[in-house]
């Protein structure tokens, strides 16, 4: 991190040294006329240091410092900062000839990946500059957006309810009268008959709720939230009997069914409505595309490719990736079965043993599979693994023979 942090303010005191120098006055003696000012070479082309035929100069060190972000710009603003930059890019010059020099860029794998990766730079920019220019939905479209789909920005009607919670009924019949008394004092009702602690200091406080009646303090009670849903703000209602005991419900606030203001899901329905259109945008611009290059496909070498047989080695690799134990048995027994002389047939083979031995505690199929292996592949080098698990599978003693722990890993690779 120091020499990333030392290289990049090597760009900054440079660039400044170089203003300083333009904006300095002409000394004594110097040369004023326009041929000699001419001739004076760039400060940006001065030569820091060369590598091989390759030299480095500031601009070099101001082109690497643009590309750096614009937060770790600041790590290479002391000369040490700028130095720890000057000797990067100088290694990597090195190793870079050094790679040419060696025959790197030469070897096909590398081709390959430079190939891959420059088709892929290429692609997504231009893919990304076509969708740039999908135009962004208008107002009129979100508003016409949100006229269509007035139900997805519906708000449930709520309703605040404080209570008074007795043991019985009686009880709660007796403070429900009490409650509708005129002139009735709530708070002075609820602080001397709750026996809910919680909410007594707060007036029987139980939030708002929706026609779910889904209260914190007395879970779900959607019967009480639809009755109080029903009256006015002030009504009390009860008694309702719930795993707590009796209450009496005095409706605080009601608030109902509405619709959200379209100023508040405008940048939501802009968002929906330019998701929607990027796939269609993206297809009207790919067959554009292909009109313009040109593109025809043969259906039949296309159809004998897609219904090609899979390899051995694809089909375990399948086997290996299938989700339930069953699943890769019958992954195993298909490679068995479809390539009995291929090399990776034993191990598919002892794979069904295996799984039915260790994972589904089946023995009796175990075994069975294990002297299939032995009669098939004696000569295959899981042989004797396969007469160690015949022999010691219905013990305890766990399997140590080498092999065995790479092919369990692949009968859990679907998992």
């Amino acid at each position: 991190m120091m020499r990333a942090r030392t290289a990049g303010s090597t760009l900054v005191f440079l660039a400044l040294s170089a203003v300083t120098l333009m904006a300095a006055p002409a000394r004594k003696g110097a040369t004023s006329s326009a041929t000699a000012k001419s001739s004076a070479p760039n400060d940006s082309d001065v030569v820091l240091a060369r590598v091989g035929k390759e030299t480095i100069t500031r601009r070099t060190v101001a082109a690497r410092l643009a590309d750096i972000p614009d937060q770790y710009r600041g790590n290479y603003a002391t000369p040490e900062g700028r130095r720890e930059l000057i000797d990067r890019i100088i290694e990597e010059r090195v190793w870079l000839q050094d790679a040419e020099r060696a025959g790197i860029p030469q070897r096909p794998d590398v081709q390959q990946q430079l190939a891959s990766q420059r088709r892929d730079l290429l692609i997504r920019t231009w893919v990304n500059e076509q969708m740039a220019s999908n135009p962004a939905p208008t107002d009129s479209e979100a508003k016409a957006y949100y006229d269509a789909h007035q139900a997805d920005f519906k708000v449930q009607a709520t309703v605040g309810l404080r209570h008074i919670e007795v043991k019985t009924e009686a009880e709660a019949r007796k403070v429900l009268g009490l409650a509708k008394a005129k002139d009735a004092d709530w708070m002075k009702l609820v602080s001397t008959y709750s026996t809910d602690t919680t909410t007594r200091a707060t007036g029987g406080s139980l939030g708002m709720v929706t026609k779910d009646g889904a209260f914190v303090a007395l879970g779900p009670q959607p019967a009480i939230a639809e009755s109080a849903l029903k009256v006015s703000e002030g009504s009390i209602i009860g008694p309702f009997k719930t795993a707590k005991g009796w209450h009496v419900m005095k409706v605080d606030t009601s608030k109902p069914e509405s619709i959200r203001p379209f100023d508040s899901v405008h940048t939501f329905i802009t968002r929906t409505l330019t998701t929607q259109r990027q796939g269609a945008y993206y297809q009207e611009q790919i067959q554009k595309a292909r009109a313009r290059i040109g593109v025809s496909t043969d259906s039949t070498t296309i159809k004998d490719f897609l219904s090609a047989r899979k390899t051995a080695r694809e089909l375990f690799q399948d086997a290996q990736q299938a989700g339930s134990p069953e699943s890769r048995i019958d992954g195993y027994r298909k490679v068995v079965s479809e390539y009995p002389d291929s090399d990776i047939a034993p191990q598919a083979q002892f794979m069904v043993g295996f799984i039915n031995s260790e994972e589904l505690k089946k023995y009796d199929d175990a075994e069975k599979a294990f002297r299939e292996l032995l009669a098939r592949y004696p000569k295959s080098e899981l042989a004797t693994s396969a007469q160690w698990m015949v022999d010691h599978m219905r013990t305890e003693e766990a399997p140590s023979f080498p092999g065995v722990d790479s092919l369990a890993a692949g009968t859990h690779a679907g998992k």
